[in-house]
């Protein structure tokens, strides 16, 4: 089953009232952005990689990191 967007689970929250789903996802979005704290001018993008336990973050163009994986 696919994923749905935080967009259609605001949608179905509306139609349905039921909001867990939505809280539940911003739960996740927060616990990853608290993992990955640094921010990135525009146009640029944070890579991080685990090593020794810790995550290490890196700034890299957009476009550096199309072509990394499209050459995949």
């Amino acid at each position: 089953a696919s994923t749905q967007t935080l967009e259609e689970l605001e949608a179905e929250a509306l139609r349905t009232g039921d909001w867990s789903a939505v809280e539940e996802r911003e739960k996740l979005i927060s616990k990853r952005n608290s993992r990955r704290p640094q921010q990135c001018a525009v146009g640029l993008v944070s890579v991080c990689e685990k090593n020794l336990g810790l995550y290490e973050c890196h700034c890299v163009r957009n476009s550096t990191m199309t072509q990394v994986l499209v050459n995949r």
